[in-house]
């Protein structure tokens, strides 16, 4: 759940810089037709709520300081409440030592124990986040199934159309079939330009649009730039229904059009609601909204074709620059969690460049740190120990638990083993857990339900090496504290140098 979190946050962070690029964009367009900016309010929706990892060059985020994982804020978080958790008193350090790029930390049981009982805070936010996405949710499907009890006995004066006294502003209510609602004050001459109104909704598929947007503010609650978004996207999505209507009126059809909003908005009783029938909104007109329609109709004006040819074109560049994430680069220096960053400042590693998919046969392959290979396997494990956590990550710059123990066994015995767990957990030669050698792979099955969720390498003296992501990076545990599902043996070694992998 940790992890899901985490890539909510950083969808929400690149779509908030995409919500600001849209204002902009909407501000320096306020003149021109709001059916420009309704293709960048897609592509925050998109941004929103799709993972992409299409890069390009033209990304916006090409230009953009370069955003770090979210693991490291998260890690702050931790680390500032855990001196409150913590009695200083029983922690013990007993000894740190750095060579050759390896960094040692051995603590006491006593410090494992008091760690074990802090809270995982990555658990507590994605708790919070989960329950104020159910609440909005529930909230909302409160609503929907109230209102549609509500309109029950609503009188049907046409093909999808009814009309209700319970209904106090027109609006288009269904998922599949669309039908709109009316309130039964209207006279000939509103109802006739609502229903204008209310058809051309329908035939942009704004219904479904603002479905799109509470799935959103539902997501990411959290982030007040959704909310300012979801406020400007609903005025833009009005005032664009607007201009289609009167897009081939004349001038006086125009005005008795933008009347019947003002004398519709002098009805109302301003009275607002948190939730519409499928989305949040307003259910009714507000002085400031109507001048700001009223406005919109009056000042709108086709233009040419070639100027909206070239704003469309733009508008689709910025949204594409907006959309495709931003080129891997290969200077990329490594950022180490925790308290070895220090130790790891000054280090000079080359961890970016690609394993080798070939060696020779009496090539040994060197690893990026600076020892010798013939020190071991294991110590060549513990050498990565610090490395910062990455979903799907399988260089030191990001791991993941099983992009680990990938990276250990193609860079230094040239073996290649599959990224998905369960498959991995079926290689080599299975080992019983209590006849572990240094260079087995151990596998957790945390649900207890048969598939495999966690691994990393023994390295002995009663020790693994693993990437966890509640630790924001490679980390040292302690073997005997273990709750192992399944030992693989995946290279037989002898001594301290690599020989032949299993099969």
């Amino acid at each position: 759940m940790g992890d899901l979190f985490q890539k909510i946050l950083e969808m929400s962070l690149m779509g908030s810089v995409v919500i600001l690029i849209t204002v902009l964009a909407r501000f320096i367009l306020r003149n021109r037709s709001k059916r420009y900016i309704m293709i960048l309010w897609a592509v925050v929706a998109i941004r929103l709520l799709l993972p992409l990892s299409i890069e390009s060059e033209i990304s916006i985020f090409n230009y953009l300081p370069k955003m770090t994982h979210t693991d490291t804020a998260v890690t702050e978080v931790e680390e500032a409440v855990a001196p409150d958790t913590v009695d200083i008193k029983t922690v013990a350090t007993d000894a740190v030592s750095h060579q050759d790029g390896i960094v040692e930390i051995q603590a006491s049981e006593e410090t494992n124990v008091i760690a074990k009982e802090l809270p995982d805070i990555r658990t507590v936010l994605a708790i919070v986040w989960l329950t104020g996405t159910a609440v909005i949710t529930g909230y909302c499907s409160v609503r929907y199934i109230d209102l549609k009890r509500k309109l029950k006995n609503a009188n049907r004066i046409g093909k999808n159309i009814y009309e209700s006294e319970k209904v106090k502003a027109p609006f288009v209510f269904g998922l599949f079939v669309p039908k709109i609602y009316l309130p039964d004050v209207l006279d000939n001459t509103e109802r006739e330009y609502i229903l204008k109104h209310e058809k051309t909704h329908i035939k942009h598929g704004d219904w479904i649009s603002k479905i799109v947007g509470m799935v959103v503010v539902a997501v990411h609650w959290f982030n007040p730039l959704v909310w300012l978004a979801y406020v400007l996207f609903e005025r833009d999505i009005e005032m664009s229904c607007d201009e289609s209507v009167v897009a081939n009126m004349d001038t006086e059809v125009k005005k008795a059009y933008t009347m019947s909003l003002v004398t519709y908005a002098q009805k109302s009783n301003n009275r607002r609601y948190l939730v519409t029938p499928l989305g949040f909104s307003k259910n009714s007109f507000s002085k400031a909204e109507v001048t700001n329609r009223v406005k919109n109709i009056i000042n709108f004006k086709e233009g040419r074709k070639i100027t909206a040819v070239m704003i469309t074109a733009s508008m689709l560049f910025v949204g594409a620059a907006c959309s495709l994430n931003s080129k891997d680069k290969t200077d990329v220096t490594t950022e180490v969690s925790g308290t070895i960053t220090e130790v790891f400042e000054t280090a000079e590693t080359s961890i970016n460049e690609p394993i080798d998919e070939t060696f020779s046969e009496d090539e040994i392959p060197v690893p990026d740190y600076a020892f010798d290979p013939e020190d071991g396997f294991e110590l060549f494990v513990k050498s990565l120990v610090g490395s910062p956590y990455e979903t799907g990550g399988t260089y030191p710059q990001g791991f993941d638990d099983t992009g680990f123990v990938m990276y250990c066994f193609k860079k230094y015995f040239a073996v290649a083993l599959p990224h998905d767990i369960n498959t991995m957990s079926e290689s080599g030669d299975e080992i019983d857990p209590d006849e572990i050698e240094p260079g087995d792979v151990i596998f957790f099955d945390k649900d207890g339900d048969g598939v495999m969720d966690h691994c990393g390498i023994y390295i002995g003296d009663g020790t693994y090496v693993h990437a966890q992501a509640t630790a924001s990076g490679v980390i040292e545990s302690d073997y005997s504290d273990a709750k192992v599902s399944a030992v693989r043996r995946m290279v037989y070694t002898s001594g301290d140098t690599p020989e032949e992998p299993v099969g």
